[in-house]
């Protein structure tokens, strides 16, 4: 058997030695031929069809005109494959040799491109994945493949992507392939999904510009966009410097003009962000929140990233207390959204916020327990636990909104408050009365008074003993 593959192997080498160099005339007659068999299921005889054209163009070059032609016909044309719908393996089949001379001769990429744009979906869905290894081979400096890129034909720009992707997998882009994909983005096609391949090319200010346009792409598209930025696509060889450090990129995204970009897509964009833990450590966070919070204005996600760095890292507790003191001090409630995250933050964090919100203005306090009533009595009860003397530190317009609507004691308060009533009561109407009323007769009255309220019982054994309105008289008379 191995006998028979080396004498046909031989037989081949001597048919395309006799064709090619002694007798190049017989070429015109056997090269049609010779390229049908491009569609044979032997990789033997594949391998000798390529092996047989590459020496023919190099003898001839205008014999890639013909190639060309025959790819169109294969492509191009749906008469030819009429009996049955392309599928992948048929589309491979007809672009096995001409891929395979597409590293040797990087002309035929513009072809292809023409092709392309032609071709039915079913044939560019097959090209766009029959492609890696030719280009791959081509090389980002191929000045074929950057005049591509420069002449971008209408219709072939998800081929071009695709190459770009290809191109930039494994390895950082050229500065000559940044320029010319910039130079397309900037000057004939203004889609954003051409800069992904080059972002790390990028300089720092244009990624910037770009990220609202970005992260309104396909999800999977995004955290392809990041893992490029972060340096986290696990390619191999991979040594990409990113021109924005992981904290210029959450920060970035907390700056999106709202108008160039729905807040959804930013907070989704912020969440892939945290998504990657081994980037972005308390270190990172800490950093990203103290630039935030210098920023005026502050931005509108400032305490949601706030709420998740501490959610991620408990232990940054401290350090978020004081960003929240000095929130204050650049007045936070002024900016409504974060004002709410400010109080969500301090309701999920106490007790250990309670010093915080004795930083805050009395009418701010109120607006606190407007929000979250819940919070006035263990605050509250945190200010009782204090000594006198850190009391005395609580100013009395804290207290009085710590104090407010406070529900009496159900014992102990009642007897001081009725006590109070009942004296005042008391105290002025009897002697008044009596004063405008009788006068003169004040010195009497008095002690006839006490005496008969000192003496009732007596009075009550004397009345006893009077019977009728007689006896009750002459009594009466006798008293006098």
């Amino acid at each position: 058997m191995h006998k028979n593959i080396d004498s046909v192997h031989v037989f081949n080498l001597q048919v395309q030695e006799l064709i090619i160099n002694k007798d190049p005339s017989l070429l015109d007659n056997f090269l049609d031929e010779i390229i049908a068999f491009q569609t044979d299921k032997s990789i033997e005889v594949k391998k000798f069809v390529i092996g047989f054209i590459e020496e023919a163009c190099k003898r001839d070059n205008e014999l890639l005109l013909r190639l060309i032609a025959n790819l169109n016909m294969l492509l191009k044309d749906e008469s030819v494959n009429v009996a049955a719908p392309w599928t992948e393996e048929t589309v491979r089949q007809c672009l096995f040799l001409y891929l395979s001379l597409l590293p040797l001769n990087h002309r035929l990429v513009h072809e292809l491109a023409s092709v392309y744009t032609e071709a039915i979906a079913d044939i560019k869905r097959s090209v766009l994945r029959a492609i890696e290894q030719p280009i791959r081979g081509m090389g980002m400096n191929s000045p074929e493949l950057l005049l591509l890129v420069e002449n971008c034909p209408k219709g072939a720009e998800t081929l071009v992507t695709r190459c770009l992707h290809i191109l930039t997998d494994k390895v950082p882009p050229s500065p000559e392939l940044v320029e010319r994909v910039r130079d397309l983005y900037h000057k004939r096609v203004p889609d954003v999904r051409f800069l992904i391949p080059v972002i790390n090319g990028l300089e720092k200010n244009e990624v910037i510009q770009a990220l609202p346009k970005l992260i309104k792409l396909n999800p999977i598209v995004v955290k392809e966009v990041f893992n490029r930025l972060l340096g986290t696509q696990h390619s191999e060889g991979s040594s990409s410097v990113s021109p924005l450090t992981p904290g210029d990129l959450l920060i970035a995204l907390h700056n999106i003009d709202s108008t160039k970009c729905d807040m959804k897509s930013i907070i989704k964009a912020t969440n892939l962000c945290f998504g990657e833990k081994n980037v972005y450590t308390s270190e990172v966070l800490a950093v990203v929140m103290q630039q935030l919070m210098e920023q005026n204005p502050l931005p509108m996600l400032l305490m949601r990233t706030v709420i998740q760095s501490l959610t991620m890292y408990p232990r940054l507790g401290g350090f978020v207390m004081n960003i929240l003191s000095r929130l204050i001090v650049k007045q936070v409630w002024k900016y409504p959204k974060v004002w709410e995250g400010f109080v969500k933050c301090c309701q999920r964090t106490k007790p250990q916020s309670f010093s915080v919100l004795l930083q805050l203005p009395p009418a701010q306090l109120t607006s606190v327990f407007e929000r979250c009533p819940e919070m006035r009595a263990p605050l509250l009860q945190h200010v009782h636990s204090f000594t006198p003397h850190q009391q005395a530190h609580i100013p009395g317009s804290i207290m009085a909104v710590l104090e407010a609507n406070k529900k009496p004691e159900p014992k102990p308060a009642e007897p001081v408050v009725e006590t109070e009533v009942t004296d005042q009561e008391l105290q002025p109407e009897p002697v008044t009365q009596k004063d405008e009323e009788e006068p003169m007769e004040q010195e009497e009255s008095e002690p006839a008074i006490q005496e008969e309220t000192l003496n009732i019982s007596q009075v009550k054994r004397k009345l006893r003993g009077v019977k009728g309105s007689k006896g009750f008289k002459k009594w009466l008379k006798h008293q006098n």
